[in-house]
């Protein structure tokens, strides 16, 4: 059975839903204001669908079964539904036909500030803002403080998804850039010992995230466009400076390179948008880059060849990242001389218990991209870079 709902920017109706009640998948929209839809008013029915679908919890998630159960749903779009479709990242949520709910009703910043129990829709003990919370891994969002925090758990590869992302902090304070980044940092669950990636939120009540996905598929992409160059050109579009996003993103681009972050598809990446006025305001900071320092390897200690870096698949605009060096423009954005040493490397995941071994395969293939990178930087053009690896791997063949 259908039910309408009108789909809400805080108290702005910007559009009317058509939601199936049993499986909690929308059917059909309607935009009122344009100006405040998501994909700023161009978005399709299957791109509205698309974006409702992102917006629950991946039903793979196993941390979320019970909470399903218990709430007597058989979907995540079902229980993104019974939550009103709320979230911690946007203003975005859904209010019945016939409601006269209000934002500051449900608006979960709020509550979280003045600690205030409020009664929900749908008789639910409380609203859940982990039913927005997506991607793979199981998190959830601790609300005991004044800032919502977000805490992912990382219980495969010993842990070192967790480890990743506080490395990579590491590495962008010693950048000491201008360009925006989360700071994570290790923590064991008190539960089961398991290593956990804790992080601040970087929304609030004022300010929004707006992933790459909505911001490319707001505009038809011209053919002989890239879409690297068709996500600044959308930027530039809605008011940013063109330098500011370009200079985030070859940032972004570089240091995943150097990670060797295999995890850079358009939903982790994006722009914050002021809330009240709608104006973009800059680029989100730079998060999620678990999937980095070859994690999944876990039973190697023998370092990659170049051409072996090289050839490591990625999830992104391109599926290799020597395809996405050639949209750089600013080569030296990265300061080489600030980024970690290989010994800093291999003495930081040592000492969340990884083996000497492991850590030292980790160090050294990160060395080895960190010297590619001083490469690129000095001007060695991609075909050159290209023959220079496969010279290597000639030389230095696996064994």
């Amino acid at each position: 059975m259908d039910e309408y709902y009108y789909l809400m920017h805080k108290d702005t109706v910007c559009g009317v839903l058509k939601i199936d009640t049993e499986s909690g998948t929308l059917s059909n929209f309607r935009s009122n204001r344009p100006d405040y839809m998501p994909f700023f008013g161009h978005g399709s029915k299957a791109q509205m669908q698309i974006w409702w679908k992102n917006r629950a919890v991946p039903g793979s998630r196993k941390d979320m079964a019970e909470i399903f159960h218990q709430a007597g749903c058989t979907t995540p779009s079902e229980y993104l539904v019974k939550n009103l479709g709320l979230s911690l990242t946007d203003s975005y949520w859904i209010c019945p036909n016939g409601s006269r709910m209000k934002w500051k009703d449900i608006n979960l910043y709020r509550h979280i500030l003045i600690k205030k129990p409020f009664v929900p829709y749908h008789n639910a003990s409380s609203f859940d803002p982990n039913a927005s919370l997506g991607g793979q891994m199981e998190k959830y969002w601790d609300l005991s403080g004044d800032i919502p925090v977000l805490v992912k758990k990382s219980p495969l590869y010993h842990g070192q998804q967790a480890v990743n992302e506080a490395f990579a902090t590491l590495l962008h304070s010693k950048q000491k850039t201008d360009i925006p980044y989360v700071s994570y940092t290790v923590q064991k669950s008190p539960d089961d010992g398991i290593y956990c990636s804790v992080c601040p939120a970087f929304t609030s009540e004022k300010y929004e995230f707006i992933s790459a996905y909505e911001m490319v598929s707001s505009e038809l992409k011209p053919n002989h466009k890239s879409m690297y160059d068709h996500f600044i050109d959308v930027c530039v579009l809605h008011g940013l400076a063109r330098e500011q996003v370009q200079r985030f993103l070859d940032y972004q681009t570089l240091t995943d390179f150097v990670l060797s972050n295999t995890d850079e598809h358009l939903m982790n990446f994006g722009i914050l948008r002021n809330t009240d006025t709608m104006d973009l305001t800059g680029p989100s900071p730079i998060f999620d880059t678990g999937n980095s320092m070859f994690y999944t390897d876990d039973d190697n200690v023998t370092p990659y060849t170049r051409s072996e870096l090289l050839e490591q698949k990625i999830t992104g605009i391109h599926d290799r990242e020597e395809r996405m060096l050639e949209h750089v423009k600013y080569k030296n954005v990265v300061n080489t001389s600030r980024l970690p040493s290989v010994q800093t490397v291999k003495d930081f995941y040592m000492q969340y218990g990884l083996d000497p071994s492991r850590a030292a395969f980790l160090a050294q293939n990160y060395g080895t991209k960190c010297e590619m990178l001083g490469e690129f930087q000095h001007g060695l053009k991609i075909s050159i870079f290209l023959e220079k690896r496969k010279g290597q791997s000639q030389k230095h063949p696996r064994g």
